[in-house]
């Protein structure tokens, strides 16, 4: 088979052609006027006279690159190259499948060209079994069996991205009985291939022991391998990795270094972890003006922890100027995310008048949002609001018992307010 290389050739040349050219079959198979003499007519010109598949493919390629004496002739390529594709030979159906997928020299036919994909990948192509199963994923009448299947039959010839696409398959569960076992396997001969995203994927397995026995220094090895090749996600994993010691030693500049990395690649997480790096003294003298810079960043793209950390700095801290409008806007797109502790601090804030203007039932609302996650805080918000009716009726018994929940989750306000109401936890 005539190799990637060849191809990439051919669809060039066919793209600079100028005029739209529909295939034709003759009668009489002959080449242009004057050709016959030609190195490619000595060459391959006898053969593809006489139906030999692979020299007609061959002498295709010589007309759509002007190459060995005949002139860049796209019609007689692609008449060539169409009597190859229907005497089965695999690389000119594959080649047919992309002209008319990409409209290159061709009416472009979406028809026409997953018909030639069909056959290509029939024929063997890795490339085309790789993208008809991408079709049968992604097509209105979605076959995830099939795609499986022919996912599988590209992984066999060591085809990298259908090895991912089919260790995705098993880890999901589409197409294929969910098998995590599996998809590691799969995923170990795509990382071996080198594909970034195997390669994380991998390392997120063997950090979660998800498939595999749970092993830190290998997901770091798997990160590692990801995030040279400049995959964020992989390098922000490296980065917690570093800052946490997981399989590696603890090291808060590489941990910025690698977050860096990621963070101005506009992974919102590596922003925020960046940001949150800043603030702490274990990783050097805090810089809250360069940990708001990332906070914001994050805060743009509304990573929930992100525009929480931006409205802290807003709030006030040394370097940023307060803007304390914009902090509430923040706190709140966050809470309305699910962010208890947004949630929370709005809680307060309308209970005490910091900020907003005192508004019980908005305290109400956002304690009730972070109590119905269990959180402790947000249920000792809303039980104090049902002690003193406050946004809602007064109720001492429904107060007390939010009251226990929360000492029973180590809350010391809500241990303190039974006992001053004569109840226990």
């Amino acid at each position: 088979m005539f190799g990637i290389f060849n191809r990439l050739l051919l669809v060039m040349a066919l793209l600079m052609a100028t005029s739209p050219l529909q295939a034709q079959k003759k009668e009489k198979i002959s080449l242009r006027k004057g050709d016959s003499k030609t190195v490619a007519g000595q060459l391959y010109g006898g053969l593809a006279r006489k139906g030999d598949a692979e020299a007609q493919y061959l002498l295709g390629l010589c007309y759509a690159k002007g190459e060995l004496g005949v002139e860049r002739d796209t019609i007689e390529a692609l008449r060539w190259i169409t009597l190859s594709a229907e005497n089965l030979y695999a690389d000119a159906a594959w080649t047919l499948a992309q002209g008319y997928e990409k409209g290159l020299c061709m009416d472009k036919d979406s028809l026409l060209a997953l018909e030639w994909m069909k056959k290509s990948a029939g024929y063997g192509v890795a490339e085309a079994q790789y993208a008809l199963a991408r079709h049968l994923t992604l097509c209105d009448s979605a076959d995830l069996a099939g795609a499986a299947e022919w996912y599988r039959k590209a992984a066999e010839q060591k085809y990298g991205m259908a090895r991912l696409e089919l260790a995705k398959c098993y880890a999901e569960g589409k197409g294929v009985e969910q098998n995590d076992s599996t998809a590691v396997q799969w995923l170990t001969m795509a990382a071996e291939d080198s594909i970034p995203e195997a390669q994380y994927l991998l390392g997120l397995a063997y950090a979660n022991g998800k498939g595999v026995k749970a092993d830190s220094e290998k997901a770091v090895c798997c990160y590692e391998n990801a995030a040279e090749s400049g995959h964020d996600g992989a390098q922000y994993n490296l980065a917690t990795c570093y800052f946490y010691g997981k399989g590696v030693d603890k090291s808060c500049e590489e941990a910025k270094r690698w977050a860096r990395m990621a963070a101005e690649q506009g992974n919102a997480d590596a922003q925020n972890f960046l940001g949150a790096c800043y603030t702490i003294k274990q990783c050097g003298k805090p810089n809250m003006k360069e940990a708001e810079k990332w906070f914001a960043l994050a805060a743009e793209q509304n990573h929930v922890k992100g525009m929480y950390n931006e409205a802290l700095c807003l709030m006030g801290v040394q370097g940023v100027k307060p803007d304390k409008k914009r902090a509430v806007e923040l706190f709140t797109k966050s809470a309305e995310l699910g962010n208890v502790d947004a949630q929370n601090k709005l809680a307060s804030f309308y209970l005490l008048n910091e900020g907003v203007e005192r508004d019980y039932e908005k305290a109400v609302m956002y304690a009730t949002m972070s109590a119905d996650q269990g959180d402790p805080d947000g249920l000792f918000m809303l039980a104090s609001c049902y002690l003193g009716g406050y946004g809602v009726k007064k109720g001492v018994l429904k107060a007390i018992e939010l009251f226990q929940e929360a000492a029973r989750k180590g809350h010391a306000g809500a241990k303190d307010a039974l006992k001053e109401l004569g109840q226990k936890y």
